[in-house]
């Protein structure tokens, strides 16, 4: 009965599980809507990079002139700092002891200058030059040259300890704002050429300033001067007019690579400056924006007359 029955039941409802997974896989996600669609050129013809924001002085990477001890951090990240504002200090005991040996060196040679110009005085006032001999007047005058010159060396050492002293403060070398802070206070700061982490980042930051890398394939169509706009990354909706600020005459090998098969890896860019308002909402420094600059058509030749 079983046999007869149940078996071509199971076929059947076999048959129709087959059929019901067929249909559910057939059936197509929706695909959500894009919020933003990519940016897209507002010029006819055009040249596209991406720009890097920056401060307007570029990025001033602040060191150290010797290896020391940080003694102090007067500022922290998004202070903005006066030219010759000081922003930390290292450590100055060493140098104040050796200023205040520097010092206490040049009083005592002082004295004995002192000393010598006055016994020189008065064997010059003798009228009997054979009451001193030669040899105790050549003593007397050579000991207040020695004094003088001694006088001369510990004032080097003084202005040198001095130095160290004022170089151990380390001050805004313009008007600007703290971007990034990598110290603290007890950490010895490293004065290493080879580090690729900086001590502090600073530069002033109004206006913004963005770093526009084009590609050598189509740098002979940038024209100076002329209209661009940077676009957010994410939402195309935000876009903001630049400013033309210089080109750097040097081109550089590209270091931001798409991984697109057609990319050479020894590809070389041609750097352009551009500004714009610093109170540009949702910009930020670091930050990645797709930029578009009118150019020459692609397709023109020497030949053609350029309108």
């Amino acid at each position: 009965m079983f046999v007869r029955v149940g078996l071509p039941a199971l076929s059947a409802l076999g048959v129709v599980v087959a059929l019901g997974a067929v249909w559910y896989g057939a059936q197509k996600t929706p695909v959500q809507p894009i919020l933003f669609p990519p940016s897209v050129s507002p010029f006819e013809h055009t040249v596209a990079g991406s720009g890097i924001v920056e401060a307007a002085s570029d990025n001033i990477f602040i060191g150290t002139p010797f290896n020391e001890i940080i003694w102090d951090v007067f500022v922290k990240v998004g202070d903005s700092a006066k030219k010759g504002t000081p922003l930390f200090q290292l450590d100055i005991r060493t140098f104040q002891a050796d200023l205040i040996q520097a010092k206490a060196e040049k009083e005592k040679a002082v004295v004995e200058y002192e000393n010598a110009s006055v016994e020189l005085a008065l064997f010059d006032s003798l009228t009997d030059r054979r009451a001193i001999s030669t040899n105790n007047y050549n003593q007397i005058f050579y000991r207040k040259q020695t004094a003088l010159a001694a006088i001369d060396v510990a004032q080097s050492k003084i202005d040198v300890a001095q130095t160290f002293i004022d170089r151990s403060i380390i001050k805004a070398p313009c008007d600007g704002k703290v971007l990034q802070v990598n110290i603290h206070k007890g950490e010895i700061a490293n004065l290493n050429p080879f580090s690729n982490e900086n001590l502090m980042l600073f530069g002033p930051t109004c206006p913004f300033h963005i770093r526009v890398s084009i590609d050598e394939d189509d740098a002979w169509r940038f024209q100076p001067n002329t209209k661009a706009v940077a676009f957010v990354r994410g939402n195309s909706s935000l876009k903001y007019p630049l400013k033309y600020v210089r080109t750097e005459p040097l081109m550089i090998p590209k270091q931001s690579l798409t991984g697109q098969n057609s990319e050479r890896v020894d590809t070389r860019v041609l750097v352009v400056i551009y500004s714009f308002d610093c109170d540009t909402p949702y910009v930020y420094l670091g930050q990645i924006m797709d930029v578009y600059i009118k150019a020459l058509p692609a397709n023109l030749r020497f030949d053609d007359e350029v309108s």
